[in-house]
Protein backbone atom coordinates (compact mmCIF):
# COMPACT_ATOMS: atom_id res chain seq x y z
CA UNK A 1 0.00 0.00 0.00
CA UNK A 2 2.75 2.44 0.96
CA UNK A 3 4.67 1.90 -2.28
CA UNK A 4 1.50 2.50 -4.32
CA UNK A 5 0.68 5.75 -2.58
CA UNK A 6 4.26 6.94 -2.77
CA UNK A 7 4.27 6.28 -6.51
CA UNK A 8 0.97 8.14 -6.85
CA UNK A 9 2.38 11.10 -4.94
CA UNK A 10 5.54 11.04 -7.08
CA UNK A 11 3.50 11.15 -10.30
CA UNK A 12 1.40 13.89 -8.81
CA UNK A 13 4.55 15.81 -7.91
CA UNK A 14 5.88 15.63 -11.49
CA UNK A 15 2.64 16.94 -12.96
CA UNK A 16 2.43 19.60 -10.28
CA UNK A 17 6.00 20.68 -11.04
CA UNK A 18 5.12 21.23 -14.71
CA UNK A 19 2.04 23.21 -13.73
CA UNK A 20 4.11 25.35 -11.41
CA UNK A 21 6.09 26.66 -14.37
CA UNK A 22 3.09 28.76 -15.32
CA UNK A 23 1.48 29.32 -11.91
CA UNK A 24 4.48 29.98 -9.68
CA UNK A 25 3.32 33.39 -8.59
CA UNK A 26 0.00 32.07 -7.30
CA UNK A 27 1.66 29.21 -5.46
CA UNK A 28 4.27 31.39 -3.82
CA UNK A 29 1.52 33.76 -2.69
CA UNK A 30 -0.27 30.89 -0.96
CA UNK A 31 2.84 29.36 0.55
CA UNK A 32 4.11 32.69 1.85
CA UNK A 33 1.33 32.62 4.42
CA UNK A 34 3.46 30.13 6.39
CA UNK A 35 4.81 33.06 8.34
CA UNK A 36 1.40 34.58 9.06
CA UNK A 37 1.27 35.59 12.69
CA UNK A 38 -2.50 35.22 12.79
CA UNK A 39 -4.86 32.35 12.67
CA UNK A 40 -8.22 31.36 11.30
CA UNK A 41 -10.89 28.58 11.55
CA UNK A 42 -14.27 27.74 9.94
CA UNK A 43 -17.50 28.85 11.53
CA UNK A 44 -18.39 25.33 12.58
CA UNK A 45 -16.25 22.78 14.48
CA UNK A 46 -13.83 20.83 12.31
CA UNK A 47 -14.08 17.06 12.30
CA UNK A 48 -10.59 15.55 12.41
CA UNK A 49 -11.27 11.90 12.92
CA UNK A 50 -10.41 9.39 10.21
CA UNK A 51 -13.12 6.71 9.88
CA UNK A 52 -11.47 3.56 11.23
CA UNK A 53 -11.67 0.44 9.07
CA UNK A 54 -13.18 -2.63 10.68
CA UNK A 55 -9.77 -4.18 11.02
CA UNK A 56 -7.33 -4.52 13.89
CA UNK A 57 -4.25 -2.23 13.94
CA UNK A 58 -0.94 -4.07 14.20
CA UNK A 59 2.53 -2.77 15.12
CA UNK A 60 4.84 -1.71 12.34
CA UNK A 61 5.50 0.89 9.71
CA UNK A 62 7.53 4.08 9.61
CA UNK A 63 6.32 7.69 9.53
CA UNK A 64 8.54 10.34 7.93
CA UNK A 65 8.28 13.88 9.28
CA UNK A 66 10.07 17.22 8.89
CA UNK A 67 13.08 17.99 11.07
CA UNK A 68 12.53 21.25 12.99
CA UNK A 69 14.84 24.00 11.77
CA UNK A 70 18.04 24.60 13.79
CA UNK A 71 17.13 21.81 16.20
CA UNK A 72 20.57 21.36 17.73
CA UNK A 73 22.18 24.75 17.10
CA UNK A 74 23.69 25.73 20.45
CA UNK A 75 22.14 22.57 21.91
CA UNK A 76 24.56 19.69 21.24
CA UNK A 77 22.88 17.43 23.81
CA UNK A 78 19.43 17.90 22.23
CA UNK A 79 18.10 19.15 25.55
CA UNK A 80 14.30 19.61 25.27
CA UNK A 81 14.37 22.54 27.72
CA UNK A 82 16.15 24.66 25.12
CA UNK A 83 13.52 24.39 22.38
CA UNK A 84 12.51 27.62 20.65
CA UNK A 85 9.68 26.46 18.41
CA UNK A 86 6.55 24.35 18.59
CA UNK A 87 7.96 22.15 15.81
CA UNK A 88 10.86 21.21 18.08
CA UNK A 89 8.44 20.73 20.96
CA UNK A 90 6.54 18.20 18.82
CA UNK A 91 9.65 16.13 18.17
CA UNK A 92 10.85 16.18 21.76
CA UNK A 93 7.38 15.31 23.10
CA UNK A 94 7.83 11.85 21.57
CA UNK A 95 10.99 11.28 23.61
CA UNK A 96 10.37 13.20 26.85
CA UNK A 97 7.38 13.57 29.16
CA UNK A 98 6.30 16.18 31.76
CA UNK A 99 4.77 15.69 35.18
CA UNK A 100 1.44 17.08 33.99
CA UNK A 101 0.39 17.36 30.37
CA UNK A 102 -2.60 18.83 28.52
CA UNK A 103 -5.44 17.17 26.69
CA UNK A 104 -7.07 18.41 23.48
CA UNK A 105 -9.09 20.99 25.46
CA UNK A 106 -5.96 22.31 27.23
CA UNK A 107 -7.10 20.78 30.54
CA UNK A 108 -4.52 19.33 32.94
CA UNK A 109 -4.13 15.54 32.81
CA UNK A 110 -1.67 13.19 34.57
CA UNK A 111 1.54 12.05 32.93
CA UNK A 112 4.61 11.32 35.07
CA UNK A 113 2.57 12.66 37.99
CA UNK A 114 -0.57 10.64 38.76
CA UNK A 115 -2.28 13.05 41.17
CA UNK A 116 -1.85 16.36 42.99
CA UNK A 117 -3.52 17.97 45.99
CA UNK A 118 -3.41 21.44 47.50
CA UNK A 119 -2.43 22.02 51.12
CA UNK A 120 -5.49 23.32 52.98
CA UNK A 121 -3.43 25.43 55.39
CA UNK A 122 -1.19 26.89 52.67
CA UNK A 123 -2.84 27.18 49.20
CA UNK A 124 0.55 27.85 47.57
CA UNK A 125 1.78 24.31 48.40
CA UNK A 126 0.88 21.23 46.39
CA UNK A 127 1.73 17.59 47.04
CA UNK A 128 2.47 15.81 43.76
CA UNK A 129 2.50 11.99 43.59
CA UNK A 130 4.73 10.49 40.90
CA UNK A 131 4.04 7.51 38.68
CA UNK A 132 5.96 4.44 39.83
CA UNK A 133 7.76 1.78 37.77
CA UNK A 134 8.64 4.23 34.98
CA UNK A 135 11.89 3.68 33.08
CA UNK A 136 14.07 6.01 31.10
CA UNK A 137 15.15 4.76 27.68
CA UNK A 138 18.59 4.04 29.20
CA UNK A 139 16.96 1.59 31.61
CA UNK A 140 17.29 3.74 34.73
CA UNK A 141 14.25 4.24 36.96
CA UNK A 142 12.43 7.56 37.03
CA UNK A 143 12.01 9.24 40.44
CA UNK A 144 11.82 12.47 42.38
CA UNK A 145 15.54 13.20 41.98
CA UNK A 146 15.11 13.48 38.20
CA UNK A 147 12.44 16.16 38.66
CA UNK A 148 14.69 18.07 41.05
CA UNK A 149 17.58 17.87 38.58
CA UNK A 150 15.41 19.08 35.71
CA UNK A 151 14.07 21.95 37.81
CA UNK A 152 17.61 23.07 38.68
CA UNK A 153 18.66 22.85 35.03
CA UNK A 154 15.65 24.94 34.04
CA UNK A 155 16.70 27.61 36.53
CA UNK A 156 20.22 27.61 35.11
CA UNK A 157 18.87 28.19 31.59
CA UNK A 158 16.58 31.03 32.71
CA UNK A 159 14.99 33.01 29.88
CA UNK A 160 16.83 30.87 27.32
CA UNK A 161 14.32 28.07 27.82
CA UNK A 162 10.96 27.63 26.09
CA UNK A 163 9.63 26.81 29.55
CA UNK A 164 10.95 29.93 31.27
CA UNK A 165 7.42 30.95 32.30
CA UNK A 166 7.58 28.07 34.80
CA UNK A 167 10.23 30.02 36.70
CA UNK A 168 7.75 32.83 37.37
CA UNK A 169 5.03 30.42 38.53
CA UNK A 170 7.00 27.98 40.71
CA UNK A 171 8.87 29.02 43.84
CA UNK A 172 10.41 25.66 44.74
CA UNK A 173 10.24 21.90 44.16
CA UNK A 174 11.44 19.66 46.99
CA UNK A 175 11.56 15.90 47.51
CA UNK A 176 9.36 14.24 50.15
CA UNK A 177 10.29 10.70 49.09
CA UNK A 178 11.16 8.86 45.87
CA UNK A 179 7.61 9.11 44.56
CA UNK A 180 6.36 12.34 46.16
CA UNK A 181 7.19 16.02 45.66
CA UNK A 182 6.26 19.22 47.42
CA UNK A 183 5.72 22.05 44.92
CA UNK A 184 5.39 25.64 46.11
CA UNK A 185 3.87 28.03 43.58
CA UNK A 186 3.72 31.81 43.59
CA UNK A 187 -0.07 31.98 43.39
CA UNK A 188 -3.06 30.45 45.11
CA UNK A 189 -4.75 28.54 42.32
CA UNK A 190 -4.79 25.53 40.06
CA UNK A 191 -3.59 27.46 37.01
CA UNK A 192 -0.09 27.64 38.49
CA UNK A 193 0.16 23.87 37.93
CA UNK A 194 0.37 24.50 34.19
CA UNK A 195 3.97 25.39 34.95
CA UNK A 196 4.67 21.67 35.59
CA UNK A 197 4.35 20.95 31.88
CA UNK A 198 8.13 20.97 31.28
CA UNK A 199 9.84 17.73 30.08
CA UNK A 200 11.82 15.68 32.60
CA UNK A 201 15.42 14.92 31.63
CA UNK A 202 18.06 12.55 33.03
CA UNK A 203 21.32 13.88 34.46
CA UNK A 204 24.35 13.17 32.24
CA UNK A 205 22.30 11.19 29.75
CA UNK A 206 21.60 13.13 26.51
CA UNK A 207 18.47 12.43 24.48
CA UNK A 208 17.20 10.09 27.21
CA UNK A 209 13.56 10.41 28.23
CA UNK A 210 10.61 8.33 29.37
CA UNK A 211 8.42 8.95 26.31
CA UNK A 212 6.82 6.49 23.86
CA UNK A 213 9.79 6.74 21.47
CA UNK A 214 13.54 6.51 22.05
CA UNK A 215 16.28 8.12 19.99
CA UNK A 216 17.94 5.38 17.90
CA UNK A 217 20.01 7.63 15.62
CA UNK A 218 20.39 11.38 15.49
CA UNK A 219 22.34 14.17 13.86
CA UNK A 220 21.53 17.57 12.36
CA UNK A 221 20.20 16.04 9.12
CA UNK A 222 18.20 13.07 10.31
CA UNK A 223 16.71 11.73 13.53
CA UNK A 224 15.31 8.22 13.86
CA UNK A 225 13.03 7.37 16.78
CA UNK A 226 11.94 3.84 17.64
CA UNK A 227 8.93 2.75 19.70
CA UNK A 228 9.92 2.23 23.35
CA UNK A 229 8.67 -1.24 24.32
CA UNK A 230 9.11 -0.59 28.04
CA UNK A 231 6.95 2.53 28.09
CA UNK A 232 4.64 2.72 31.12
CA UNK A 233 1.66 3.21 28.81
CA UNK A 234 0.74 1.14 25.76
CA UNK A 235 3.50 0.94 23.14
CA UNK A 236 2.62 2.92 19.97
CA UNK A 237 1.59 0.97 16.88
CA UNK A 238 3.95 2.85 14.56
CA UNK A 239 7.41 1.32 14.95
CA UNK A 240 9.61 4.20 13.83
CA UNK A 241 9.28 7.93 13.31
CA UNK A 242 11.99 9.58 11.24
CA UNK A 243 12.70 13.29 10.89
CA UNK A 244 14.45 14.65 7.79
CA UNK A 245 15.98 18.11 7.53
CA UNK A 246 14.26 20.57 5.19
CA UNK A 247 15.08 24.27 5.00
CA UNK A 248 11.49 25.54 4.94
CA UNK A 249 7.86 24.52 5.16
CA UNK A 250 7.59 25.19 1.41
CA UNK A 251 10.37 22.70 0.72
CA UNK A 252 8.73 20.19 3.07
CA UNK A 253 5.49 20.36 1.08
CA UNK A 254 7.40 19.79 -2.16
CA UNK A 255 9.15 16.84 -0.49
CA UNK A 256 5.78 15.44 0.50
CA UNK A 257 4.56 15.58 -3.10
CA UNK A 258 7.78 13.89 -4.19
CA UNK A 259 7.07 10.98 -1.83
CA UNK A 260 9.96 11.79 0.53
CA UNK A 261 7.81 12.73 3.57
CA UNK A 262 4.53 11.42 4.98
CA UNK A 263 3.56 14.12 7.46
CA UNK A 264 3.82 17.93 7.10
CA UNK A 265 2.08 20.45 9.40
CA UNK A 266 1.59 23.80 7.69
CA UNK A 267 -0.02 27.23 8.03
CA UNK A 268 -0.53 27.53 4.26
CA UNK A 269 -4.08 28.72 3.62
CA UNK A 270 -4.40 26.66 0.43
CA UNK A 271 -3.34 23.37 2.07
CA UNK A 272 -6.67 21.80 1.12
CA UNK A 273 -5.49 21.47 -2.48
CA UNK A 274 -3.25 18.58 -1.40
CA UNK A 275 -6.24 16.43 -0.43
CA UNK A 276 -6.60 13.41 -2.76
CA UNK A 277 -8.81 10.42 -2.02
CA UNK A 278 -6.79 7.38 -1.04
CA UNK A 279 -3.50 9.28 -1.32
CA UNK A 280 -3.47 12.36 0.93
CA UNK A 281 -5.52 13.53 3.89
CA UNK A 282 -5.62 17.14 5.07
CA UNK A 283 -6.74 17.80 8.65
CA UNK A 284 -7.41 21.29 10.00
CA UNK A 285 -6.59 21.79 13.67
CA UNK A 286 -7.03 24.52 16.25
CA UNK A 287 -4.18 26.73 17.35
CA UNK A 288 -3.74 29.22 20.18
CA UNK A 289 -3.48 32.01 17.59
CA UNK A 290 -6.10 34.66 18.37
CA UNK A 291 -6.81 37.44 15.90
CA UNK A 292 -8.19 40.62 17.46
CA UNK A 293 -9.32 44.14 16.70
CA UNK A 294 -7.99 46.37 19.45
CA UNK A 295 -9.67 49.61 20.53
CA UNK A 296 -7.73 52.67 21.67
CA UNK A 297 -9.25 53.46 25.06
CA UNK A 298 -7.55 56.86 25.07
CA UNK A 299 -9.86 58.08 22.30
CA UNK A 300 -13.07 59.49 23.79
CA UNK A 301 -15.47 57.87 21.35
CA UNK A 302 -13.84 54.46 21.89
CA UNK A 303 -14.27 54.69 25.67
CA UNK A 304 -18.00 54.27 25.04
CA UNK A 305 -19.09 50.64 25.23
CA UNK A 306 -22.03 51.31 22.89
CA UNK A 307 -19.67 52.49 20.15
CA UNK A 308 -17.35 49.48 20.54
CA UNK A 309 -20.31 47.11 20.41
CA UNK A 310 -21.60 48.95 17.35
CA UNK A 311 -18.32 48.25 15.55
CA UNK A 312 -18.46 44.59 16.55
CA UNK A 313 -22.03 44.08 15.31
CA UNK A 314 -21.10 45.68 11.97
CA UNK A 315 -18.41 43.10 11.17
CA UNK A 316 -19.34 39.89 9.39
CA UNK A 317 -16.54 37.60 10.54
CA UNK A 318 -17.78 34.54 8.66
CA UNK A 319 -17.53 36.45 5.40
CA UNK A 320 -13.91 37.37 6.18
CA UNK A 321 -13.10 33.78 7.19
CA UNK A 322 -14.50 32.53 3.88
CA UNK A 323 -13.14 35.17 1.48
CA UNK A 324 -9.79 36.01 3.09
CA UNK A 325 -8.77 32.99 5.15
CA UNK A 326 -10.27 30.21 3.02
CA UNK A 327 -12.11 28.79 6.04
CA UNK A 328 -8.86 28.52 8.01
CA UNK A 329 -10.23 30.36 11.04
CA UNK A 330 -12.98 29.87 13.59
CA UNK A 331 -15.14 32.75 14.75
CA UNK A 332 -14.97 33.56 18.47
CA UNK A 333 -16.36 36.26 20.74
CA UNK A 334 -14.11 35.90 23.80
CA UNK A 335 -10.36 35.44 24.37
CA UNK A 336 -10.83 31.74 25.09
CA UNK A 337 -10.38 29.12 22.33
CA UNK A 338 -13.77 27.66 21.38
CA UNK A 339 -12.51 24.11 22.06
CA UNK A 340 -11.13 24.95 25.52
CA UNK A 341 -12.48 23.30 28.67
CA UNK A 342 -12.97 26.86 29.96
CA UNK A 343 -15.07 28.11 27.05
CA UNK A 344 -18.76 28.73 27.77
CA UNK A 345 -20.75 27.57 24.70
CA UNK A 346 -23.96 28.99 26.20
CA UNK A 347 -22.49 32.44 26.79
CA UNK A 348 -23.69 35.65 25.18
CA UNK A 349 -22.48 36.08 21.60
CA UNK A 350 -22.04 39.05 19.27
CA UNK A 351 -23.87 38.46 16.02
CA UNK A 352 -23.60 40.31 12.73
CA UNK A 353 -26.41 42.89 12.99
CA UNK A 354 -25.90 46.11 11.02
CA UNK A 355 -29.29 47.48 12.09
CA UNK A 356 -28.36 47.18 15.76
CA UNK A 357 -24.94 48.60 14.91
CA UNK A 358 -26.49 51.85 13.61
CA UNK A 359 -28.63 52.20 16.75
CA UNK A 360 -25.58 51.73 18.99
CA UNK A 361 -23.60 54.37 17.07
CA UNK A 362 -26.46 56.83 17.60
CA UNK A 363 -26.60 55.88 21.28
CA UNK A 364 -22.88 56.68 21.50
CA UNK A 365 -23.52 60.24 20.24
CA UNK A 366 -22.96 59.98 16.49
CA UNK A 367 -25.45 61.36 13.97
CA UNK A 368 -26.01 60.13 10.43
CA UNK A 369 -25.99 62.63 7.59
CA UNK A 370 -28.00 62.63 4.38
CA UNK A 371 -25.05 60.94 2.67
CA UNK A 372 -25.40 57.96 5.02
CA UNK A 373 -22.11 58.72 6.79
CA UNK A 374 -21.88 59.24 10.53
CA UNK A 375 -20.71 62.54 11.97
CA UNK A 376 -19.52 63.55 15.41
CA UNK A 377 -20.40 67.05 16.68
CA UNK A 378 -21.44 67.98 13.12
CA UNK A 379 -17.93 67.17 11.84
CA UNK A 380 -16.91 64.38 9.45
CA UNK A 381 -16.05 61.24 11.41
CA UNK A 382 -13.28 58.83 10.44
CA UNK A 383 -11.43 55.99 12.17
CA UNK A 384 -7.82 54.97 11.55
CA UNK A 385 -7.13 51.24 11.37
CA UNK A 386 -3.53 50.14 11.98
CA UNK A 387 -2.52 46.82 10.41
CA UNK A 388 0.72 44.94 9.77
CA UNK A 389 1.62 43.48 6.44
CA UNK A 390 4.34 42.59 3.96
CA UNK A 391 4.44 41.88 0.25
CA UNK A 392 4.84 38.17 1.08
CA UNK A 393 1.81 37.96 3.35
CA UNK A 394 -1.20 40.12 2.63
CA UNK A 395 -3.87 38.18 4.54
CA UNK A 396 -4.13 40.60 7.42
CA UNK A 397 -4.22 43.61 5.09
CA UNK A 398 -6.93 41.87 3.07
CA UNK A 399 -8.88 41.36 6.31
CA UNK A 400 -8.41 45.06 7.17
CA UNK A 401 -9.80 46.06 3.75
CA UNK A 402 -12.78 43.76 4.29
CA UNK A 403 -13.45 45.28 7.73
CA UNK A 404 -13.17 48.83 6.33
CA UNK A 405 -15.66 47.94 3.60
CA UNK A 406 -18.12 46.46 6.09
CA UNK A 407 -17.91 49.47 8.39
CA UNK A 408 -18.46 51.70 5.38
CA UNK A 409 -21.74 49.87 4.75
CA UNK A 410 -23.05 51.19 8.09
CA UNK A 411 -21.68 54.73 7.60
CA UNK A 412 -18.27 54.58 9.30
CA UNK A 413 -15.33 55.78 7.22
CA UNK A 414 -12.01 54.00 7.86
CA UNK A 415 -8.48 54.98 6.84
CA UNK A 416 -6.11 52.01 6.77
CA UNK A 417 -2.52 52.54 7.94
CA UNK A 418 -0.19 49.66 7.06
CA UNK A 419 3.23 49.15 8.65
CA UNK A 420 5.68 46.29 7.98
CA UNK A 421 6.13 43.64 10.63
CA UNK A 422 8.14 40.41 10.51
CA UNK A 423 7.36 37.31 12.53
CA UNK A 424 8.30 37.82 16.21
CA UNK A 425 9.83 41.24 15.55
CA UNK A 426 9.49 43.46 18.60
CA UNK A 427 11.00 46.61 17.08
CA UNK A 428 9.27 46.66 13.69
CA UNK A 429 7.54 49.73 12.29
CA UNK A 430 4.21 48.15 13.14
CA UNK A 431 5.11 47.53 16.80
CA UNK A 432 6.47 51.07 17.11
CA UNK A 433 3.23 52.46 15.70
CA UNK A 434 1.13 50.18 17.91
CA UNK A 435 2.87 51.35 21.09
CA UNK A 436 2.54 55.01 20.06
CA UNK A 437 -1.27 54.64 20.20
CA UNK A 438 -1.74 57.06 17.30
CA UNK A 439 -4.56 54.91 15.95
CA UNK A 440 -8.21 54.21 16.69
CA UNK A 441 -8.48 50.50 15.99
CA UNK A 442 -5.74 47.97 15.19
CA UNK A 443 -5.63 44.39 13.90
CA UNK A 444 -3.24 42.38 16.09
CA UNK A 445 -2.58 38.64 16.37
CA UNK A 446 -1.64 36.96 19.66
CA UNK A 447 -0.61 33.44 20.60
CA UNK A 448 -2.37 32.65 23.86
CA UNK A 449 -0.48 30.75 26.54
CA UNK A 450 -1.91 27.29 27.19
CA UNK A 451 -2.09 28.18 30.90
CA UNK A 452 -5.09 30.42 30.06
CA UNK A 453 -3.45 33.50 31.58
CA UNK A 454 -5.39 36.56 30.40
CA UNK A 455 -3.73 39.12 32.67
CA UNK A 456 -1.34 40.26 29.90
CA UNK A 457 -4.38 41.28 27.83
CA UNK A 458 -6.87 42.58 30.40
CA UNK A 459 -4.88 44.05 33.29
CA UNK A 460 -3.92 47.73 33.11
CA UNK A 461 -0.17 47.10 32.93
CA UNK A 462 -0.36 43.84 31.00
CA UNK A 463 2.31 43.33 28.36
CA UNK A 464 -0.31 42.91 25.62
CA UNK A 465 -2.72 45.63 26.74
CA UNK A 466 -1.85 47.88 23.81
CA UNK A 467 -5.27 49.53 23.85
CA UNK A 468 -4.99 50.89 27.39
CA UNK A 469 -7.85 48.93 29.03
CA UNK A 470 -8.52 50.36 32.53
CA UNK A 471 -7.55 48.17 35.49
CA UNK A 472 -10.96 48.46 37.15
CA UNK A 473 -12.75 46.68 34.31
CA UNK A 474 -11.43 43.17 35.01
CA UNK A 475 -9.39 43.20 38.23
CA UNK A 476 -11.95 41.27 40.28
CA UNK A 477 -12.61 38.49 37.76
CA UNK A 478 -8.88 38.05 37.06
CA UNK A 479 -8.30 37.72 40.82
CA UNK A 480 -11.04 35.08 41.07
CA UNK A 481 -9.40 33.08 38.27
CA UNK A 482 -5.98 33.30 39.93
CA UNK A 483 -7.39 32.03 43.25
CA UNK A 484 -9.46 29.16 41.81
CA UNK A 485 -8.26 26.01 43.56
CA UNK A 486 -10.07 23.36 41.53
CA UNK A 487 -11.55 22.82 38.07
CA UNK A 488 -15.10 23.66 39.09
CA UNK A 489 -14.23 27.04 40.58
CA UNK A 490 -11.84 27.74 37.68
CA UNK A 491 -14.56 27.13 35.11
CA UNK A 492 -17.03 29.26 37.09
CA UNK A 493 -14.54 32.15 37.25
CA UNK A 494 -13.81 31.92 33.52
CA UNK A 495 -17.50 31.91 32.67
CA UNK A 496 -17.90 35.11 34.70
CA UNK A 497 -14.96 36.69 32.86
CA UNK A 498 -16.47 35.82 29.48
CA UNK A 499 -19.79 37.47 30.36
CA UNK A 500 -17.96 40.57 31.58
CA UNK A 501 -15.90 40.61 28.40
CA UNK A 502 -18.99 40.59 26.17
CA UNK A 503 -20.67 43.30 28.29
CA UNK A 504 -17.73 45.71 28.13
CA UNK A 505 -15.92 44.51 24.99
CA UNK A 506 -12.45 45.92 25.79
CA UNK A 507 -11.32 44.60 22.40
CA UNK A 508 -12.96 42.46 19.75
CA UNK A 509 -11.95 38.83 19.25
CA UNK A 510 -12.38 38.04 15.57
CA UNK A 511 -11.33 34.40 15.20
CA UNK A 512 -8.79 31.75 16.15
CA UNK A 513 -6.37 30.39 13.57
CA UNK A 514 -6.44 26.93 12.08
CA UNK A 515 -3.36 25.19 10.74
CA UNK A 516 -3.36 22.08 8.57
CA UNK A 517 -1.76 18.66 8.64
CA UNK A 518 -0.95 17.21 5.22
CA UNK A 519 -0.28 13.49 5.55
CA UNK A 520 -0.44 10.16 3.78
CA UNK A 521 -3.90 8.56 3.63
CA UNK A 522 -2.27 5.37 4.96
CA UNK A 523 -2.04 6.99 8.38
CA UNK A 524 -5.13 5.91 10.32
CA UNK A 525 -6.57 6.67 13.77
CA UNK A 526 -5.75 10.38 13.56
CA UNK A 527 -8.03 12.40 15.84
CA UNK A 528 -8.04 15.28 18.32
CA UNK A 529 -5.08 17.06 16.73
CA UNK A 530 -4.35 20.35 18.41
CA UNK A 531 -1.59 22.87 18.85
CA UNK A 532 0.87 23.07 20.51
CA UNK A 533 1.52 19.30 20.61
CA UNK A 534 -0.11 17.83 17.52
CA UNK A 535 1.30 14.31 18.12
CA UNK A 536 -0.07 13.91 21.65
CA UNK A 537 -2.24 10.96 20.51
CA UNK A 538 0.35 9.24 18.34
CA UNK A 539 0.01 5.99 20.29
CA UNK A 540 -3.42 5.57 18.64
CA UNK A 541 -2.16 6.16 15.09
CA UNK A 542 -1.28 3.24 12.87
CA UNK A 543 -0.09 2.42 9.37
CA UNK A 544 -0.72 -1.35 9.27
CA UNK A 545 -3.72 -3.48 10.13
CA UNK A 546 -4.92 -7.07 9.81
Amino acid sequence: MKNTNTANRTKRFLSLFLALATTAAALFFALSCKHANIAPTPPSPVSQETPLPEKKPVPGGSLRMVMPENLSVGNPDYCPLVVKTEEALTLYSLVYEPLITLDETNALVPCLAVKWSRNHADPTRWTVSLRENVSFHSGETFGADDVIYTWRRLNELGAESYYSTSLAKISSITKIDESTLSVTVNGNGIFDLYALNFPIIKASSPFDGTGPYRAARYNDERIKLEAFDAHWDRTPYISTVEFFSRDSNETALFSYDAGQLDFVPTAVLAAGKYRESGVTEVYNYMTQGMETMLFNHRRSILTKTAFRLGLAHAINRNRIITNVYMHKARSADVPVPPDSWLYNPAGTQIDYNPTLSVKLFEEAGLSRGDDGLFRLDDSPFELTLLVSGTNENTSRIDAANAIAAQLSEVGITVEIISAPHGYSEDDSEFMTALRSMNWDIALVGFNLNCSNDLKPYLSQHGANNYGGIPESDFADVLAAIADAGDEESAREAFYALQERFIERLPFMVLYFRLNSLVCTAELKGVSLIREPNIVRNIKNWYLLFE
